[in-house]
């Protein structure tokens, strides 16, 4: 047994609390739709590309869309007031409560979390909101007249009703060993699937993939749900968002939860690689790390360097000695079809 065990049964007793206390007094305002996009393990497991990947076909239709997220190491981000960056031709029903950035601000990526800016950037014809209280934030993107609200990071906030949940797993270990916080990545015991709508693997490319992941967490799911899989591709562009072919050798350079499978996809994409800086997930960079990197590089006889969007948002607004090259992670989804 793993010696934190013990402590996974304490978490799981917290969790359960916190969950029914959520539930008193639950919210009955009037909403648009609202789909939320979570996961049962701790850390970065594509929810942020689905995201995009939903909102950007959802708004090419013609649907005012917003973007609701908790805005992790947003310093602008609080618990009582909602910041938002709004699409254009948007107005706020009202201003009480609300600090309203520009899409252009240079300090974007600061003020409201490196997601958070990342979407904006993707997305421009999708508002975003963002607020420690999540409810608030929801309230703020319906008085502002969206028709579909993404909730990011949302299969835990019990506070806010929706019309579907999405879970995103990993296909090749959806359950990660199955065991909870702290001995292991869970936040919910796999039996919290039965609450999901639908389950989307991600890495499961193909039907057949599919099928597979499907099969270790079958048990746990309830009739009807849907199920599909996520392809993700990572295309190299420069900052302008032009592709190609980048011929050079990288020092890559990243703040996300699975540094590792960032190079992975670097080398599935045809580049070379010959050093990997790798920053605690969510770090806000100053000079001196633009210091380190270029010294590694140079270490590395790497001739460019090469990043994530998430870091791009960040490091954009540093002079860079050398060439940079952005990794673009594109999703592709199979059999996926949005519960309206």
């Amino acid at each position: 047994m793993n010696v934190l065990t013990p402590l996974s049964f304490l978490y799981a007793l917290g969790v359960s609390l916190h969950r029914d206390a959520a539930m008193v007094g639950e919210p009955t305002f009037e909403h648009p739709h609202i789909t939320s996009i979570g996961n049962l393990e701790a850390g970065g497991n594509g929810k942020t590309p689905l995201a995009m990947w939903i909102l950007a076909r959802m708004s090419a239709q013609g649907k005012s869309c917003a973007y609701v997220s908790r805005g992790y190491g947003g310093v602008h981000v609080s618990k009582t007031a909602v910041t938002c960056v709004l699409a254009q031709n948007v107005l706020p029903a009202s201003m009480a409560g609300l600090r309203v950035i520009a899409r252009t601000n240079e300090r974007l990526a600061r003020a409201v979390g490196d997601e958070g800016a990342m979407v904006c950037e993707r997305v421009p014809l999708v508002s975003a909101f963002f607020c420690r209280d999540k409810v608030r934030a929801v309230r703020t993107a319906t008085e502002c007249g969206a028709d579909l609200i993404v909730l990011d990071d949302g299969f835990q906030s019990w506070r806010i009703p929706r019309h579907s949940d999405i879970v995103l797993l990993d296909a090749e270990r959806p359950l990660d060993g199955g065991q909870l916080l702290p001995a292991g990545r869970l936040r919910e015991l796999p039996s919290a699937l039965s609450r999901a709508d639908q389950i989307i693997f991600n890495g499961a490319a193909t039907p057949a993939a599919v099928t597979a992941a499907r099969a270790q967490i079958e048990l746990f799911l309830r009739p009807g749900v849907l199920v599909s899989g996520m392809a993700r591709r990572v295309v190299l562009t420069t900052p302008a968002g032009d592709e190609g072919r980048a011929d050079a050798v990288f020092q890559a350079v990243s703040a996300i939860a699975r540094p590792d499978a960032f190079q992975q996809s670097l080398v599935n994409a045809g580049a070379q690689v010959a050093a990997h800086y790798v920053f605690r997930d969510h770090h806000r960079y100053e000079a001196r790390d633009i210091e380190r990197i270029v010294a590694s590089a140079r270490e590395a006889n790497a001739s460019a360097i090469v990043t994530t969007e998430k870091d791009w948002v960040k490091l954009r607004h540093f002079e860079m000695p050398l060439p940079v090259w952005i990794a673009r992670l594109d999703v592709s989804l199979t059999e996926f079809q949005l519960l309206v």
